[in-house]
């Protein structure tokens, strides 16, 4: 197999390099089950759904034992339904639900659609049900709520609908193009990009946005640069962004209300992949600096800045592991991107899958004992779960990935 183009795009960015074209774009639940409950007078040989009744019956040593009385079949039934019911309501609902979910997006259906699916890829979802299309999900920090784009209204803005595909709504309303929404980590901020105003600018809006009396959306960016894609740090205190505002595409940052406005990358060359650590201190990005395109790595109280990958290949979408001790990212040693992990001091390279075909897009599970990735190993984009020693490869898509852009249920804490 060749060596294909995919290579040139960034995962996250969605912008192909040297150009800001807007591109058309594109994370799994469990299932439960029950067991009838284990009792007296349920005879291991009955047929299915019969309780026999045990017979009464007297030895030498004891009195006339009373029958065990039956639970009609009927009854135990819509008892498992109820139960079913109530397990359902609170999966959708957030409030139960296990860790090793993903939404992605396909167009297997006709149109870019948004899925769920296990990480074992079982489960499979239709959340979206729109002949337009919808794309770029990502989870509320709690799990609840998913925001996406969606031309659905005639324009493309930003909704968000509860975690089943429920109650979609619009979190924009704006005859404008909105793009990349983003939650903080309190969950009662979605920031977005829109070209409202002329420009491409950063705003932030209630997460509840639609509700009567909400406070309308805020620019954080008001110049007639380009600014996009908001990345909120884990404490919620910075948000960080791509913005062309010094004549080259530099990762900036500003706190939530637009002020404390600092330039992260300081260089002539193209930045971009932000990536924060866990603990809001550091954030990674790819750069063009140094005649190659390498991962480095920004100290939030100083601003140093050190080099992470130290080779000549192309290294993009760094992507840090929960602990915040080790960072995964895609290189192309050869002909083909592959995934390497390496640790926060840039020592341990490893290389963890090999070409062909290509994979790139790693992205951690929240208890960090897998790694969901994109990969052409099919002719064609699908997404793929691993462990971290590279076994265990699972297709979880079962189908072509429409969109670069795919994500975890978060873990609620």
């Amino acid at each position: 197999m060749g060596s294909r183009n995919t290579g040139l795009l960034s995962g996250r960015d969605g912008w192909s390099d040297g150009a800001r074209a807007r591109r058309l774009p594109g994370r799994l639940f469990l299932g439960q089950s029950f067991r009838a409950p284990k009792g007296r007078g349920i005879s291991s040989s009955a047929g299915h759904g019969e309780i026999p009744l045990r017979s009464a019956h007297r030895n030498a040593n004891s009195d006339i034992r009373p029958p065990t009385v039956p639970l009609p079949a009927p009854r135990f039934v819509a008892i498992l339904r109820l139960l079913a019911a109530l397990a359902g309501l609170l999966w959708a609902t957030g409030a139960l639900y296990a860790a090793g979910t993903l939404v992605f997006v396909s167009d297997r259906d006709g149109s870019r659609e948004v899925y769920s699916v296990n990480s074992d890829g079982t489960a499979l979802k239709r959340l979206t049900r729109s002949p337009a299309a919808d794309y770029r999900p990502t989870w509320s920090p709690d799990g609840k709520r998913i925001a996406f784009v969606s031309d659905r209204d005639g324009d493309q803005e930003v909704y968000a609908m509860n975690a089943d595909g429920s109650a979609p709504a619009n979190m924009t309303r704006c005859p404008s193009f909105e793009d990349f929404p983003a939650w903080s980590p309190d969950g009662k901020w979605i920031a977005f990009d829109s070209d409202r105003t002329g420009s491409q600018n950063i705003f932030i809006a209630p997460a509840d946005a639609p509700a009567k009396g909400a406070p309308p959306a805020r620019n954080l960016t008001p110049d007639n640069s380009w600014n996009s894609q908001a990345h909120w740090s884990p404490r919620g205190d910075t948000i960080a962004f791509l913005s062309d505002r010094l004549h080259n595409q530099e990762i900036m940052a500003c706190a939530p209300d637009g002020s404390d406005l600092r330039n992260l990358t300081r260089h002539d060359a193209m930045d971009l992949d932000p990536s924060w650590s866990p603990d809001g201190t550091q954030l990674a990005f790819r750069t063009h600096r140094d005649g190659n395109i390498g991962i480095y790595i920004c100290d939030l109280a100083t601003l140093g800045l050190r080099k992470l990958t130290n080779n000549w290949c192309w290294n993009e979408e760094p992507s840090w592991s929960p602990d915040g001790k080790r960072l995964a990212f895609s290189s192309c040693p050869g002909q083909y991107r592959q995934l390497f992990f390496i640790n926060a001091d840039g020592s341990g390279q490893q290389q963890i899958t090999v070409g062909p075909p290509n994979c790139w897009g790693a992205r951690w599970s929240p208890d960090g004992t897998q790694i969901a990735f994109l990969s052409d190993r099919t002719d064609d984009i699908r997404l793929y779960v691993m462990n971290l020693d590279g076994s265990g490869m699972v297709e979880v898509s079962h189908g072509v990935v429409e969109d670069l852009s795919m994500e975890w249920r978060p873990v609620r804490k």
